[in-house]
Protein backbone atom coordinates (compact mmCIF):
# COMPACT_ATOMS: atom_id res chain seq x y z
CA UNK A 1 0.00 0.00 0.00
CA UNK A 2 1.58 3.26 -0.99
CA UNK A 3 0.78 6.50 1.79
CA UNK A 4 -0.87 9.20 -0.74
CA UNK A 5 0.86 13.04 -0.13
CA UNK A 6 -2.71 13.71 1.10
CA UNK A 7 -3.20 11.25 3.05
CA UNK A 8 0.47 12.29 4.49
CA UNK A 9 -0.42 16.02 5.16
CA UNK A 10 -3.37 14.42 7.69
CA UNK A 11 -0.81 12.93 9.27
CA UNK A 12 1.51 15.70 9.17
CA UNK A 13 -1.49 17.97 10.62
CA UNK A 14 -2.41 15.41 12.94
CA UNK A 15 0.85 15.04 14.35
CA UNK A 16 0.62 18.65 15.60
CA UNK A 17 -1.95 17.56 17.74
CA UNK A 18 -1.51 14.63 19.27
CA UNK A 19 1.82 12.23 18.66
CA UNK A 20 -0.24 9.57 19.38
CA UNK A 21 -2.80 7.78 16.95
CA UNK A 22 -4.88 4.60 16.77
CA UNK A 23 -5.42 4.07 13.53
CA UNK A 24 -8.65 2.02 12.97
CA UNK A 25 -10.02 -0.28 10.41
CA UNK A 26 -11.12 1.15 6.96
CA UNK A 27 -10.57 4.76 5.56
CA UNK A 28 -10.93 6.80 8.00
CA UNK A 29 -8.34 8.94 10.19
CA UNK A 30 -8.65 10.48 13.76
CA UNK A 31 -7.14 12.89 16.76
CA UNK A 32 -7.82 14.09 20.04
CA UNK A 33 -5.45 16.85 21.78
CA UNK A 34 -3.88 15.45 25.17
CA UNK A 35 -6.20 18.57 26.47
CA UNK A 36 -9.79 16.87 24.62
CA UNK A 37 -10.15 20.47 22.63
CA UNK A 38 -9.31 19.43 19.66
CA UNK A 39 -10.93 16.92 17.91
CA UNK A 40 -10.70 15.65 13.97
CA UNK A 41 -11.96 13.20 11.97
CA UNK A 42 -10.66 12.80 8.05
CA UNK A 43 -11.51 10.58 5.08
CA UNK A 44 -8.61 9.05 3.11
CA UNK A 45 -8.10 7.66 0.25
CA UNK A 46 -6.38 4.59 1.77
CA UNK A 47 -7.92 1.34 3.30
CA UNK A 48 -5.97 -0.08 6.40
CA UNK A 49 -6.94 -3.83 6.42
CA UNK A 50 -6.56 -3.68 10.47
CA UNK A 51 -6.31 -1.66 13.95
CA UNK A 52 -3.03 -0.49 14.97
CA UNK A 53 -1.10 2.24 17.28
CA UNK A 54 1.69 4.72 16.84
CA UNK A 55 3.40 6.67 20.11
CA UNK A 56 5.30 8.85 17.79
CA UNK A 57 3.58 10.08 14.81
CA UNK A 58 7.12 12.18 14.03
CA UNK A 59 9.09 9.39 14.07
CA UNK A 60 6.70 7.47 11.62
CA UNK A 61 6.36 10.54 9.33
CA UNK A 62 10.51 10.46 9.39
CA UNK A 63 10.12 7.24 7.72
CA UNK A 64 7.44 7.06 5.39
CA UNK A 65 9.25 10.95 4.02
CA UNK A 66 12.71 8.96 4.13
CA UNK A 67 12.11 8.61 0.60
CA UNK A 68 9.93 9.18 -2.29
CA UNK A 69 6.70 6.54 -2.75
CA UNK A 70 7.36 3.99 0.27
CA UNK A 71 5.52 1.08 0.24
CA UNK A 72 3.53 0.35 3.53
CA UNK A 73 2.98 -3.25 4.87
CA UNK A 74 0.94 -4.07 7.65
CA UNK A 75 2.19 -6.87 9.96
CA UNK A 76 0.96 -8.90 13.38
CA UNK A 77 3.42 -6.96 15.53
CA UNK A 78 4.61 -3.84 13.22
CA UNK A 79 4.68 -2.07 9.69
CA UNK A 80 7.41 -2.44 7.71
CA UNK A 81 8.38 0.69 4.80
CA UNK A 82 9.88 -0.33 1.84
CA UNK A 83 11.74 1.25 -0.71
CA UNK A 84 14.31 0.45 -3.41
CA UNK A 85 15.38 -2.17 -1.55
CA UNK A 86 15.49 -1.02 1.45
CA UNK A 87 12.90 -1.69 4.93
CA UNK A 88 12.14 -0.04 7.98
CA UNK A 89 10.39 -1.67 10.42
CA UNK A 90 8.27 0.05 12.76
CA UNK A 91 6.45 -1.69 16.01
CA UNK A 92 3.71 -0.94 16.92
CA UNK A 93 2.09 0.68 20.69
CA UNK A 94 0.58 -0.74 23.21
CA UNK A 95 -3.63 0.38 22.40
CA UNK A 96 -3.60 1.47 25.91
CA UNK A 97 -0.71 3.79 26.53
CA UNK A 98 -2.48 6.15 23.27
CA UNK A 99 -4.70 9.17 23.95
CA UNK A 100 -6.95 7.66 20.93
CA UNK A 101 -9.47 9.57 19.47
CA UNK A 102 -13.14 8.27 20.33
CA UNK A 103 -14.56 6.67 17.03
CA UNK A 104 -17.71 8.88 16.56
CA UNK A 105 -18.34 12.49 15.31
CA UNK A 106 -20.02 15.39 17.65
CA UNK A 107 -23.41 16.63 17.13
CA UNK A 108 -23.29 19.75 15.44
CA UNK A 109 -25.91 22.60 16.45
CA UNK A 110 -26.33 25.16 13.59
CA UNK A 111 -25.94 28.71 15.35
CA UNK A 112 -24.49 30.67 13.26
CA UNK A 113 -22.39 29.60 9.95
CA UNK A 114 -20.47 31.38 7.71
CA UNK A 115 -17.63 29.93 5.39
CA UNK A 116 -13.69 30.75 4.50
CA UNK A 117 -11.58 29.97 1.98
CA UNK A 118 -8.25 28.45 1.81
CA UNK A 119 -6.97 32.11 1.04
CA UNK A 120 -8.44 33.45 4.32
CA UNK A 121 -7.61 30.53 6.54
CA UNK A 122 -3.91 31.30 5.24
CA UNK A 123 -3.76 35.21 6.36
CA UNK A 124 -5.62 34.35 9.44
CA UNK A 125 -2.32 31.92 10.68
CA UNK A 126 0.05 34.14 9.15
CA UNK A 127 -1.72 37.33 10.97
CA UNK A 128 -1.97 35.42 14.16
CA UNK A 129 1.84 34.36 13.88
CA UNK A 130 3.65 37.77 12.87
CA UNK A 131 1.35 39.57 15.70
CA UNK A 132 1.75 36.88 18.11
CA UNK A 133 -1.91 36.75 18.75
CA UNK A 134 -3.31 34.82 21.36
CA UNK A 135 -6.98 34.87 20.40
CA UNK A 136 -9.18 34.17 16.88
CA UNK A 137 -12.70 36.05 17.59
CA UNK A 138 -15.52 35.68 15.86
CA UNK A 139 -17.79 38.63 17.26
CA UNK A 140 -21.89 39.17 15.93
CA UNK A 141 -22.41 43.20 17.00
CA UNK A 142 -24.51 45.24 15.63
CA UNK A 143 -25.61 43.49 12.93
CA UNK A 144 -22.46 42.45 11.88
CA UNK A 145 -20.01 39.41 12.53
CA UNK A 146 -16.53 40.16 12.75
CA UNK A 147 -13.68 37.43 12.74
CA UNK A 148 -10.15 38.70 14.12
CA UNK A 149 -6.97 37.66 15.79
CA UNK A 150 -5.64 39.93 18.75
CA UNK A 151 -5.98 40.21 22.41
CA UNK A 152 -9.04 40.90 23.58
CA UNK A 153 -7.62 41.35 27.15
CA UNK A 154 -5.61 44.21 25.67
CA UNK A 155 -7.67 46.99 23.81
CA UNK A 156 -4.75 48.50 22.39
CA UNK A 157 -2.94 45.01 20.71
CA UNK A 158 -2.49 44.45 17.52
CA UNK A 159 -4.81 43.33 15.21
CA UNK A 160 -6.10 41.78 12.15
CA UNK A 161 -9.60 41.64 11.34
CA UNK A 162 -12.37 41.15 8.48
CA UNK A 163 -16.21 41.33 8.53
CA UNK A 164 -17.38 37.91 7.30
CA UNK A 165 -21.33 38.17 7.63
CA UNK A 166 -24.47 39.81 9.16
CA UNK A 167 -26.38 38.59 12.03
CA UNK A 168 -29.13 39.83 14.52
CA UNK A 169 -27.39 37.92 16.82
CA UNK A 170 -25.13 39.12 19.91
CA UNK A 171 -21.83 36.80 20.48
CA UNK A 172 -18.55 37.02 21.30
CA UNK A 173 -16.88 33.27 20.36
CA UNK A 174 -13.08 33.02 21.28
CA UNK A 175 -10.52 30.36 20.32
CA UNK A 176 -6.94 29.85 21.34
CA UNK A 177 -5.23 30.66 18.14
CA UNK A 178 -2.75 27.59 19.75
CA UNK A 179 -5.85 24.99 18.95
CA UNK A 180 -6.20 26.54 15.60
CA UNK A 181 -4.47 23.82 13.74
CA UNK A 182 -6.24 23.04 10.56
CA UNK A 183 -5.15 22.17 7.14
CA UNK A 184 -5.55 25.01 4.85
CA UNK A 185 -8.60 24.51 2.95
CA UNK A 186 -12.20 26.14 1.85
CA UNK A 187 -13.94 25.21 4.96
CA UNK A 188 -17.66 25.70 6.36
CA UNK A 189 -17.88 26.80 9.66
CA UNK A 190 -20.33 26.34 12.18
CA UNK A 191 -20.50 28.25 15.72
CA UNK A 192 -22.17 25.54 18.41
CA UNK A 193 -23.87 26.72 21.37
CA UNK A 194 -22.14 23.64 22.88
CA UNK A 195 -19.06 26.01 22.68
CA UNK A 196 -17.32 24.54 20.23
CA UNK A 197 -16.17 25.79 16.67
CA UNK A 198 -16.69 22.94 14.03
CA UNK A 199 -15.15 23.05 10.16
CA UNK A 200 -15.98 21.03 7.25
CA UNK A 201 -14.47 21.23 4.51
CA UNK A 202 -16.12 21.50 0.83
CA UNK A 203 -15.36 18.03 -0.21
CA UNK A 204 -16.29 16.61 3.23
CA UNK A 205 -13.14 14.52 4.32
CA UNK A 206 -11.80 16.69 6.62
CA UNK A 207 -13.84 17.56 10.30
CA UNK A 208 -12.55 19.81 13.33
CA UNK A 209 -14.13 20.37 16.44
CA UNK A 210 -12.43 22.83 18.03
CA UNK A 211 -13.15 24.00 21.98
CA UNK A 212 -14.13 27.82 22.53
CA UNK A 213 -12.62 29.58 25.96
CA UNK A 214 -15.12 29.35 28.68
CA UNK A 215 -14.87 33.73 28.43
CA UNK A 216 -16.73 32.91 25.30
CA UNK A 217 -20.28 33.98 25.22
CA UNK A 218 -23.13 32.64 23.28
Amino acid sequence: MNISKDTLDVLKNYASINTNILVREGNTLATISNGKNIFSRATVSETFGKEFAIYDLNSLLGLLTFTESPELNLGDESLKINSGGAEFEYFYADPSIIVAAPDRTIEVDNFYEFSLTKEQITNITRAASVINAPVLSVVGRDGKVTLSVGDPATPRSNTFRQVIGETDQEFDCRLAVENFKVIADTYKIVLSQKKFMFLENEAGTMKYWLALEPNSTI
